[in-house]
This record gives C-alpha cells, structure tokens and sequence, in this order.
C-alpha cells in the first residue's frame, strides 16, 4: 500500500501539471485570437507568459485547486472557477495597462470560458482517479472521553473516501492492545489522549510509518507557531510576542483605510438597495446595532444590516442565530447567505474600531459564558476584531468556540500583512459557500459543546 500511494503521488504530480499546462494553452491561443494587436516581440510574449503563469499558480494555490483528497470536488471546482475569474482579469488589467487603454472584455470572457470548459471535467477526472489509486485508510479512534469520540467519529465518518474507521479505542485500554490496533491500520487519530501516553503511541506510529492526526490544545498550537533558536549548541524553541510592532499597526492601519473606503464607495450601491428594502419590508430600521468586543476587552458599537425581525431578542436572553431560525425574515437569509448583511462593518474598519482580518467580534455577554469554559478565550482580543480571519475562513458560524480560538491564536502567532491579503482572497470563496453559515443547533443559545 506504501508503494501505491508513492507512485501515486507521482501520478496525481503529473496530472496537477497537466492540467495546469492545458489552461495556459488555452490562454495563449485565447489571447493570440482575441489580442493580436497586444503581441510583442519575442521577449515581450515570454514575459506576459510567465507573469500569466505565475498569477495562475498563485490563485491556485490560495484556493486549493490542487488540494485533491483534501477537500470536496465541489469545492475543487468552485476554487477552480474563482481562480480562473481572478487570474484572467488581472491579466487583463495588465495588459490594458501596457497598451494604455482598456481592451474589449469579450476575449477573456471567452478565454475564461474556455479554461472552464476544459478544467472542470479534468478536475472531477483527476479526483476520480485520486481515490481510485488512494483508496480510503483504515483508521482507528484513540479516545479518553467517550462523548468526544462519538462527535469526531461522526465528522471523520463524513470523509468515507479517505479514511474507513474500523476501531474506536481507549485509552484505558492495555498498552498492547492500543499497540496492536495501530499496527493494523493505517492511519490513528488521537482525541485529547493522556499526554504521557499519546508520547509513547505516536513513538510507536512513526517507528511503523503510521500517520497520525492529533487534536490540538492551546498549548500544542503555541509550541507550533514557535521558531527554532539556539542557546549555543542547544536547540530551543523560541515563542516571540504576539504584539503587532508600531510599523506593522500603520501598515495593517493603512491598508484598512485604503479598502475599505474603496469597498464603500463601490459597493454603496449595493448597501443602498439593500438599505431600501430592509426597511420596504417592515418598515423598521434597517441597520442593526450590536456591542462586541475588539482589542483589549473594549466594549464597540457593530453595525450590521439587521436580518432578525424587530424585537428578537425581548427576552431579554442573548443568543446566536440556530439552524432554520424563525427570527430571520425571508430577505435576511438571502442576505445572511451572500454575506451582505456584513457590509456595514466596514465602516467600523474605517473608524477603526475592526480590521478587515482578524478575530470575529463576540458579544460580552456570550465572550463571558466562552471564558468560563475556555479561560483563554480571551487571549483572542489580543489584536483588533475584523470581519474575516482564520476562523471565519477555515471555520464555521457554528464552530465551537474553542475550536475558533485555536484558529485565531493560529492567525495572531503567525500574523503578517502577507498573510492577511491571502486571508481577504480567500474570504471571496468562503462566501459563496452556504456551509460556511449554517446556524447552532437548535435549542442552543451558544455554541458551547452541550
């Protein structure tokens, strides 16, 4: 089985390469049809080629559209048709730039078109032939609390392409039983197992080639964005601060500054019709206001288009939107789907009171019940709130909080402007994936784990 999936990452090499050769054949004769005028000399057509090939590598990889068994074909796809969409226009801009002048659209509508055409059934081909040559691994649960193991059982059973479970272990279990289990699959994953002997079982998965997949704690992750350093000779792991140097908070400020306005004045057409008929609709206000938390436990004023109806909250009982909820009105889930309702945050990003990235804003209240259960929740308001991050990217509405604090100690360790330019690409993605803003279980006011 080794030697398969060897070979075979090979194999999925050489068709990622494939693919990605026939989408830029597809440009060049695209654009040797549509854009004769634009051909320069030799040189010239080499350059636009290479910086075409490199905007397409770039996309891609943002997106995932490689990211063959890791993600869905539909999601696949959906990263393929993005990058596709981004890659050209900014192809087109380029070249719009050298000739002076803004160029007839209808070629790269064709040339993207045409990409589309030829990448979509050679992404679902390659993802067929993925599982086909990397059939699902047999996998094992090693487990210390049971009602833990039967919720990550589930998400995991939701991959059946590449993992098959065939035993649910543990950790109390005899030593040799755990080891005999690990022998016979392929692949273990360990669900907050004592630390002693996770020590000793993950010894055993590496001396056998066994892959092993570990359910992080807030201290695994810190030791994770540590860097290696040196006290003479001895190696040492070196966690820096997490507080943003002065240059770095006026470029991050800067940036902010810059987007958002441009967002809010072209998309002011957008919030207008929006605005209208929120308030056509029941004749209320349309802009709701909410206090959240943002750097340092201060205490703001959000914005969002509201798409509750009036009143939903005279209870007096602050709560998260649950699955299906009969609080939002018919527009404010079409709105809540597309993200738009979001749209007035950006004017909190221009007051400065949010960022564009960084982690989601919670409410006091609901910040107060995570911090009770999860002490370091706190730890997140150690940068500026923002309206997309890692947790929004990589998470859901719905995740559980202790798992978006993971994510947004992840995205504060290891922060960088660069980082946060990835982070607003790929926020383009996550909003037009409905998944993404699937309420809490009903009957919950939270998303604290019941």
């Amino acid at each position: 089985m080794r030697n398969n999936r060897k070979y075979g990452g090979i194999w999925l090499l050489l068709m990622k390469l494939i693919l990605f050769v026939v989408i830029l054949n597809v440009f060049i004769i695209g654009r040797n049809a549509f854009y004769e005028n634009t051909i320069f000399n030799y040189w010239g057509n080499y350059a636009v080629l290479i910086l075409y090939a490199a905007n397409l590598y770039f996309t891609s990889r943002i997106y995932r559209g490689f990211n063959f068994g890791s993600i869905d074909l539909s999601e696949i796809i959906l990263s393929w048709v993005l990058c596709l969409i981004i890659a050209n226009t900014m192809q087109y801009l380029v070249l719009s730039l050298i000739e002076m002048k803004l160029l007839p659209a209808t070629g790269f509508l064709a040339i993207i078109g045409a990409q589309i055409v030829f990448a979509l059934p050679m992404t679902a081909i390659i993802n067929k032939l993925y599982y086909i040559q990397n059939p699902a691994q047999r996998a094992i649960i090693i487990y210390s609390k049971v009602k833990k193991a039967q919720e990550y059982s589930t998400i995991i059973e939701q991959h059946r392409k590449k993992f098959k479970i065939q035993k649910i272990v543990s950790n109390n279990e005899p030593f040799e039983v755990i080891r005999k289990c690990i022998e016979e699959s392929e692949t273990v994953f360990f669900l907050d197992v004592d630390e002693n002997l996770r020590k000793i079982l993950l010894e055993v998965c590496f001396s056998h080639n066994k892959r092993a997949y570990i359910l992080p704690t807030f201290t695994s992750v810190l030791l994770n964005m540590a860097d290696m350093s040196w006290i003479s000779s001895t190696p040492m792991l070196l966690l820096k601060s997490s507080e943003l140097d002065i240059g770095t908070r006026f470029i991050k400020r800067s940036v902010d500054i810059v987007l958002s306005s441009i967002a809010i004045v072209s998309l002011s057409w957008l919030m207008a019709i929006t605005w209208l008929i929120i308030r056509l609709y029941d004749h209320k206000p349309a802009i709701y206001k909410q206090t959240r938390i943002t750097k340092g436990g201060r205490h703001f004023t959000l914005y969002k288009f509201r798409t509750m109806r009036e009143g939903a909250e005279d209870d007096g009982i602050p709560r998260l939107s649950t699955e299906g909820d009969e609080r939002v009105t018919p527009f404010g889930r079409v709105i809540r789907k597309t993200k738009i309702d979001e749209l007035p945050q950006l004017f909190n990003v221009l007051r400065g009171s949010m960022s564009l990235v960084g982690p989601r804003p919670e409410r006091p209240e609901i910040a107060k019940q995570y911090e009770e259960a999860y002490p370091n929740f706190s730890f997140r308001t150690k940068v500026k709130a923002g309206i997309t991050g890692y947790a929004q990217v990589y998470g859901r509405y719905s995740t559980a909080p202790d798992e978006k604090l993971l994510l947004d100690i992840m995205y504060i360790g290891k922060f960088s402007i660069w980082q946060d330019a990835i982070l607003l690409l790929q926020t383009i993605k996550v909003i037009l994936m409905p998944s993404k803003t699937v309420g809490i279980e009903n009957g919950s006011v939270t998303a604290l784990r019941k």
